[in-house]
């Protein structure tokens, strides 16, 4: 028998022993460098180079220290997808240590395609993210840091002593090895004696040789013992202390059960071994599932009467598992060890395959067990993470070996065995790096994996790296927001609080309730006056001047404020979508006027055609140079002049109909401003390059001033008789030109039914202070807009520099007819992918085709059965319940998206338009009209908040509890959702159910099963 020994340790974190590193640090360093070189050449890559001059990287910065080999996987990812930012430390050496920061003076740099470099830095890089492993695990340069991490010394200890990790898993009722646990106690944190579960643990008194009677009759005992029934071996091990870390599989030492005397000779020799806080444990061998029936194939060895033995097969199952950074455990791969069942499984001598093609050639050929034992498998591992993050989260950050220290993912071994007719996962240990390096796919060979698992796994493992890389740079910054909005953004407060961020908040209500939970808050009264926009761009520079404060960035979340933030941020140079593409996106029909001009001005021949199926209704567009749909644009820009110089306050603007608008507020900043670095001559938007144009997504509309407008809109502008088709065909959608939450949204089925609805508003809706929060600041223009038939989406962008980060599609409800009040929603959405992608193209192109290159927004389309077609851009994040549901299902924040964009940080995620959804959301609206006896009784709010931290619901408060009162334009009061893990459909199910048992379902007049039978 071999007695293990401790040696130098790997810790358990690491990637297995440190045989062959004992020599000096120049040859380990070399060494490594060569396994790196010989890593890439197995998988085709080319060999490392050493960096150009010149070359520019961002702040972001995820660093390894230690071998090649655990992490690449996750360095070649983070390479594709940030590139030059994954580094690869190959020393101690290359690091230091300043103040709080961790610095990178030397690494090997991962780049698209699997390029690596050999860079040094001057000045140093700050990590953002921090990993190491074997053979410099928990090294002292990194212990002062405060930077994220994904481990750490005291972590890996804590969680590499086998004994430790099988208690809690016992005490969480997951299935470990019935074990036998001889521990000498230490001072510190003691594991209490007794047994829990399938553990008894024994203490034992430093005088080892006094407790051998009663050590031998706790042997005798267990040897006898029920848990021993069918196991026919034991297997003994030491940990704690010297032994973490250890290669899992040398330590391990195989022994009969029923030869005691074998059993108690080999536990006596490991005794006088261990010091404080070490263990023998002596643990029951767990037997594999036994194979199935086979079906035997004869073959040329049966005719020759030499066909070999084919032996038993075993195996142990492998799962990694990553924390999410909502703090919740997600799967990213697993994997079987497969191997003869008479010899003990070890990570780097097995095969790797999936878990359907190891039942399969052990005799398992039922589908459905297949499936049941990976969903076994998978929630067990998901628990032992949960298991993990609970332990920690009671830790002191000294516990956890550093402030930003914390377990991001674990490599779970377990197998499965049965007793009797049941079968049940038995977890051996966590092995992460282990797991990692063993599991690596093979250069040209992809395991066979069902499309469910294909899309659970992609992009987990970075997800949670890039992340915190991002919240770490993102501390302490100084963030501007104009316009404090309504109760509904009562999150972005909070929020902006927990990120650790510094807000400079500017508002017109001195009383405004965020103006207590930002950092300072200046009242400026006539902010809703945009014709002041210009002169109040002034007074807030002034006021960060005189102030002393220097923000990072300026961003809005409310859409009266988006030009006024957009002249800021070009007077202050900081990072936003130039004045001139808010005020296109701003103005409804100037942003479809714009796109169809696009062909005009872009810098490369666009395709003239309009949208296909639509040229018949603007036959008379194409008169003169430019057309009547830019004439068009031209007299909008011309009325806004007109009403800056006080024309139409004065009534001198002609007037051929008695119905005329009388907007106070329309500001002159929707044209170009004298003090913007920015005019109609100098503005340029990036005309999209790649097919189909922007152009195809425009719909035909008219901006409405007037009865007039509506009639020109309707008739066309040559005298043609009235039953001829005009610029605008019926039936159409009128809204205000400037309006937010769909409020005086209408259709429209003929000039007579558009002319009413025209009288109606201007009658209604005159100046702010008539319904404030939805525009009428901006006047109350309206515009025309051709009905668009299909099914309404909402796109949420993340853009930089004009590139796709991030692009979130759901799916809208059919609105309240004949209002568009939104009335139900399901996330992700229901679409096929290529249709989805068709939507995050038409989002993206119609964005820079408007200018808008930097920033967080949510695009509103249709999608017909010509392909989409817009509605609107809003140049802000989208609202609502948006921001909630991204967060919960995508584990992206496009609130922290949108901070970090203003302060120029670039936003990066595992992938633009494809990560994957954990779950899906269907949510319903409750209105005040329709659910008013509701909310005073069994649907209350205090109930739906109750509901909301049970779990059952999930609820987006979009208006406080005094605005509980009815009007005939209203917006939704708040939304309830449910979140299922299986599918929409279960979600779409749950939430009708509850929303019948809360009083919310009122058919005919607010049938919610006709509003959520739409999603496919």
């Amino acid at each position: 028998m071999v007695v293990p020994h401790p040696s130098q340790p790997s810790f358990l974190w690491g990637c297995g022993g440190s045989e062959g590193l004992k020599a000096g640090p120049s040859s380990l360093e070399e060494g490594l460098y060569q396994t790196l070189q010989q890593a890439l050449g197995e998988l085709n890559l080319p060999e490392t180079q050493d960096l150009p001059q010149g070359v520019k990287h961002s702040e972001l910065c995820i660093c390894v220290l230690g071998s090649p080999l655990p992490y690449l996987s996750l360095l070649l990812e983070a390479g594709q997808r940030t590139p030059g930012d994954a580094l690869l430390c190959l020393s101690p050496s290359w690091l230091s240590c300043s103040s709080s920061s961790l610095m990178v003076h030397k690494a090997v740099t991962f780049d698209l395609g699997g390029r690596t470099f050999l860079s040094s830095f001057d000045p140093p890089r700050v990590v953002t993210y921090f990993l190491s492993c074997d053979p410099y695990f928990g090294e002292e340069v990194t212990c002062e840091a405060d930077c994220p991490m994904g481990g750490s010394k005291s972590l890996g200890k804590f969680w590499g002593d086998v004994l430790t990790t099988r208690v809690l898993l016992q005490k969480a009722r997951i299935h470990t090895p019935p074990t036998l646990a001889l521990l000498v106690p230490s001072g510190e944190a003691i594991l209490e004696e007794g047994t829990l579960g399938g553990i008894e643990l024994v203490h034992l008194s430093p005088a080892v040789k006094n407790n051998c009677d009663t050590v031998k009759h706790k042997v005798a005992s267990f040897l006898e013992s029920e848990a021993m029934r069918h196991s026919g071996k034991v297997v003994l091990r030491c940990t704690g202390g010297r032994f973490v870390g250890q290669a899992a599989d040398s330590t391990l030492i195989y022994l009969p059960q029923n030869n005691r005397e074998e059993v108690w000779t080999s536990v006596v020799q490991l005794l006088p071994c261990l010091l404080p806080g070490e263990a023998v444990l002596l643990e029951a061998f767990c037997p594999p599932l036994k194979p199935g029936a086979r079906v035997v194939a004869c073959t040329w060895e049966d005719y020759t009467d030499c066909r070999p033995q084919i032996p038993d097969l075993s195996f142990r199952v492998c799962a990694i598992v990553t924390r999410s950074p909502q703090n919740i455990p997600l799967l990213y791969k697993l994997v079987c060890r497969v191997g003869a069942s008479d010899a003990p499984l070890s990570h780097s001598q097995s095969l790797c395959q999936s878990l359907e093609t190891t039942l399969s050639e052990c005799g398992f050929t039922d589908p459905a067990l297949a499936v049941s034992l990976r969903r076994l498998a998978t929630n067990t591992a998901l628990d032992c993470l949960r298991i993990i993050m609970e332990t920690e989260s009671s830790m002191s950050p000294k516990d956890r070996g550093a402030l930003g220290a914390q377990t991001d993912m674990i490599g779970v071994d377990m197998l499965f065995t049965s007793d009797g007719s049941i079968i049940k996962p038995v977890v051996l240990g966590f092995h992460p790096s282990l797991c990692l390096h063993s599991s690596f796919p093979e250069q040209g060979i992809e395991m066979e994996m069902c499309d469910s698992e294909m899309e659970a796994c992609r992009g987990t493992m970075l997800l949670t790296p890039l992340i915190r890389s991002q919240c770490y740079l993102m501390q302490g910054k100084t963030v501007l927001v104009i316009g404090a909005g309504a109760y509904s953004k009562k999150f972005i407060w909070e929020a902006a609080k927990h990120y650790k961020l510094k807000v400079l908040l500017v508002d017109c209500d001195p009383n405004h309730f965020a103006s207590k939970m930002v950092d300072h808050f200046l009242p400026l009264p006539d902010l809703p006056d945009h014709r002041r926009d210009d002169q109040n761009c002034i007074r807030i520079c002034d006021w960060l001047t005189s102030s002393g404060f220097q923000p990072d960035g300026c961003v809005c979340f409310w859409d009266d404020c988006v030009v006024l933030t957009s002249l800021v941020c070009d007077r202050l140079g900081l990072r936003g979508a130039p004045p001139e593409a808010i005020r296109i996106a701003k103005e409804k029909s100037r942003t479809h006027l714009h796109l169809l001009d696009l062909k005009s001005i872009g810098t490369q021949p666009v395709p003239a055609e309009l949208p296909a199926g639509q040229a018949d209704s603007r036959l008379d567009l194409k008169i003169g140079k430019r057309g009547g749909m830019i004439k068009m644009e031209r007299e909008s820009f011309r009325a806004l002049a007109e009403f800056d110089s006080g024309k139409l306050f004065n009534g001198t603007k002609d007037k051929p109909e008695s119905c005329t608008l009388t907007s106070p507020a329309v500001s002159p900043f929707l044209l170009p401003s004298s003090s913007s670095s920015l005019s109609l001559s100098s503005f340029h938007p990036s005309v999209p390059l790649l097919s189909p144009s922007p152009i195809s997504y425009a719909v035909p509309c008219f901006h409405v001033e007037s009865a007039l407008d509506l009639k020109k809109a309707a008739q066309g502008e040559l005298g043609l008789p009235a039953a001829s088709v005009g610029l605008v065909r019926f039936p159409a959608v009128m809204k205000l030109e400037y309006g937010a939450g769909a409020v005086g949204v209408r259709k429209v089925d003929s000039l007579t039914e558009s002319l009413a609805h025209f009288e109606r508003i201007v009658g209604d809706l005159r100046e702010e202070t008539d319904y404030p929060g939805i525009g009428l600041g901006w006047g109350n223009a309206m515009t025309l807009m051709e009905y668009v038939g299909g099914s309404e989406h909402d796109v949420d962008l993340l853009l930089f520099n004009g590139r796709l980060e991030g692009a979130f599609v759901s799916d809208n409800g059919p609105t309240r007819a004949p209002t568009f009040t939104e009335t139900a929603a399901q996330m992700p959405s229901g679409l096929a992918p290529d249709k989805r992608a068709q939507l995050i193209r038409a989002a993206h192109h119609a964005c820079l085709g408007c200018g808008l290159r930097d920033g967080v927004y949510n695009v509103e389309l249709k999608m017909t059965e010509l392909g989409p077609r817009l509605i609107e851009i809003n140049a802000r994040m989208g609202g609502f319940y948006l921001r909630d549901w991204i967060l919960q299902l995508y584990g992206v924040d496009i609130l922290m998206a949108a901070f970090m964009i203003a302060c120029g940080i670039h936003p990066r995620l595992p992938s633009a338009t494809d990560l994957p959804a954990r779950g899906h959301f269907a949510g319903v609206m409750c209105v005040v009209s329709q659910h008013l006896q509701a909310l005073r009784s069994t649907a209350s709010l205090k109930r739906l908040r109750s509901l909301h931290q049970e779990g059952a619901l999930w609820l987006n408060e979009l208006a406080a509890d005094d605005e509980l009162i009815s009007g005939e334009y209203e917006e939704p009061f708040c939304n309830v959702g449910v979140r299922d893990t299986c599918s929409r459909e279960n979600a779409r199910q749950r939430l009708l159910a509850l929303c019948q048992g809360l009083g919310l379902h009122c058919p005919p007049r607010y049938d919610l099963g006709y509003f959520l039978s739409h999603f496919s």
